[in-house]
């Protein structure tokens, strides 16, 4: 059977998350029931990274088998037409070795994370960026960003329920740029992260361009190793799975 790798594209604020639950409205559901629908075939799909509920993506990637289907054109439409809305898109289909799987190939992931900041929220923005309605100082963010890229002990921006075996992650780099007007994305690059760890270092970068800690703050997280004194879990719906690179 052919293995095929699938882009995907979603607004998360409806769903529980990437993964299928009991009694929850998933992502991976969703299109797992389009492709049943158009196939006739019911078939797991395994995504590249498991977002959490309200989280968004970009370039979300997965990859399943399917009997007997070999149209690519015709898988494209075929799902989309099954996912009957407008929050949830498969962007591209392509056929992939057999061994190729979407998390385990994978060796990087790129998220972004959108704060506006402006005293008014957006009536447009406000499901896809958290606001922020004090000035933040982005020279003090950049500098703290230099303390926290590299290999570390991330045990305080770990949150509770985190499975990971280690709390040891390599955060490659962290890129601020402040968009047209008062839009700021903060983008994440590592091979993998722990449990909302992306969230909580925004809400500590926050902090730190509140001028509410110092930049002697993060060396101080990193030392304790205590969830409690890290910033807080950012929203979700100002987060992005922008990219996978495999």
């Amino acid at each position: 059977m052919p293995n095929f790798k699938i882009l995907i594209e979603y607004e998360g604020s409806k769903y529980s998350g990437w993964q299928s639950q009991t009694n929850a409205i998933s992502i991976q559901g969703q299109i797992e029931k389009a492709i049943y629908a158009f196939s006739g075939q019911k078939i797991t799909i395994y995504g590249a990274g498991r977002t959490d509920a309200g989280v968004h993506a970009l370039g979300q990637c997965a990859n399943f088998t399917l009997e007997n289907k070999t149209d690519l054109y015709q898988i494209l439409h075929g799902i989309n037409f099954h996912l009957s809305n407008d929050n949830i898109k498969i962007v591209n289909v392509e056929i992939v070795p057999d061994n190729f799987h979407a998390r385990h190939k994978a060796h990087h992931k790129i998220y972004v994370y959108k704060i506006l900041n402006r005293p008014v929220p957006s009536a447009i923005h406000f499901r896809h960026s958290l606001h922020v309605n004090k000035k933040l100082n982005i020279d003090l963010m950049n500098k703290a960003v230099e303390n926290l890229t590299g290999t570390h002990d991330f045990t305080s921006f770990r949150a509770s329920g985190c499975q990971a075996k280690t709390p040891i992650k390599t955060l490659d780099k962290i890129v601020i740029n402040k968009e047209h007007g008062d839009m700021i994305t903060l983008e994440f690059q590592a091979k993998s992260f722990l449990y909302q760890q992306i969230r909580i270092m925004v809400g500590s970068l926050i902090e730190i361009g509140l001028e509410k800690q110092n930049l002697e703050w993060i060396s101080i997280l990193f030392e304790k190793k205590d969830r409690k004194l890290a910033g807080q879990t950012a929203l979700a719906k100002g987060l992005f799975l922008k990219e996978v690179l495999y």
